[in-house]
């Protein structure tokens, strides 16, 4: 019973919402959960406040153990791409029952956010989180790199192997020997990757539809349970309705600013109008006021373009009607006798 519960709650945020969801699990220094119970927030956020909210949060500790978190991953974002049909996929993974192991983890979620705006492609999402502490007094900047599936995979292999052996003692020269060797049987834009994402703080996972759900769903529980993952945000692309409806939304926006502006000038106008007519008798109300899509010179020139193009064209038709004799002889019959 319980676990039909937690499937309809998880169903019902993820396959229900009309924007991009986004659920959220911060670890707390003990590298478990920060929080028991899972705050569901409907208001609408972009996905730059979600990511600074959420890697700030984990920058007010950084001084309490500054060696753990540098060979740690400040936060994982799993963007689920879009589906055949343009809709979300991680709605259609939820209601499909494929991710089991995230739906049992989805009540340890310290947020769950039903409305993130901004979640256009990895490549957004990569650049928002880069961008996501510009104003902070630190002036760090985040080292963000967009992986696959299984560069993820590897990447935390790698981190839990190089935490245990630390955690023994005497393997980072076994480590640097190994990282050496396999450097020479690499090309030098694999070896600029694998820097690249070495080096990252920040990994933005490209997760595809088309995947292997039980690969997903485990790829995910490994980041949420890992001690060297310290954020961990599961999110979908927005479906390309709603991506019609915010551009529908801002084409809106832009025509009242227009019009905003439009009432100003011409309340400008009126004023400077009032001041030169010593009479007064300019009024300042828009009542009656219409925006036409062309003058009426326009319209009347037009209205005689087509009138002249019809009337050639039933003149020409009909010129062409004319017909002549289609044999000529140079001596004709004679006169009163028959052909």
């Amino acid at each position: 019973m319980k676990l039909s519960i937690i499937a309809t709650a998880f169903a019902a945020t993820v396959g229900l919402a009309s924007a991009a969801p986004a659920i959220v699990w911060k670890k707390g220094g003990d590298g478990g959960p920060s929080s028991s119970s899972a705050s569901h927030i409907s208001d609408a956020i972009d996905a730059r406040s979600l990511l600074s909210s959420v890697i700030d949060n984990d920058d007010d500790g950084e001084g309490k153990d500054s060696s753990s978190r540098s060979s740690s991953l400040a936060a994982v974002i799993f963007l689920v791409g879009r589906d055949a049909d343009g809709s979300e996929g991680l709605a259609s993974l939820a209601l499909s029952g494929k991710i089991p192991q995230v739906r049992d983890r989805y009540l340890t979620a310290d947020e769950v956010h039903h409305h993130v705006r901004g979640m256009e492609s990895s490549r957004t999402v990569a650049r928002d989180a880069a961008s996501a502490r510009e104003g902070d007094q630190k002036g760090a900047v985040r080292a963000v790199v967009r992986v696959s599936m299984e560069e993820f995979r590897r990447k935390l292999a790698s981190m839990a192997q190089t935490e245990a052996e630390e955690f023994e003692g005497g393997g980072k020269d076994d480590v640097a020997a190994a990282q050496a060797s396999s450097s020479t049987k690499v090309t030098k834009s694999e070896r600029r990757r694998r820097m690249a994402i070495s080096e990252a703080d920040v990994l933005v996972v490209d997760v595809m539809v088309d995947d292997e759900a039980s690969e997903i769903d485990a790829a995910i529980v490994a980041a949420i349970d890992s001690s060297v993952v310290r954020n961990v945000i599961l999110s979908s692309v927005r479906s390309t309705s709603e991506v019609k409806h915010a551009r529908k939304l801002a084409v809106g926006e832009r025509f009242a600013r227009k019009e905003a502006s439009n009432d100003v000038a011409a309340a400008a106008g009126r004023r400077r109008l009032q001041e030169e007519d010593a009479n007064g008798g300019s009024s300042s109300s828009t009542e009656g006021v219409y925006y036409v899509n062309m003058t009426p010179n326009i319209f009347a020139g037009l209205l005689f373009f087509f009138l002249f193009t019809f009337t050639a064209h039933l003149g020409l038709s009909c010129m062409n009607m004319i017909e002549g004799q289609d044999v000529y002889v140079k001596k004709y019959p004679h006169i009163g006798r028959e052909v």
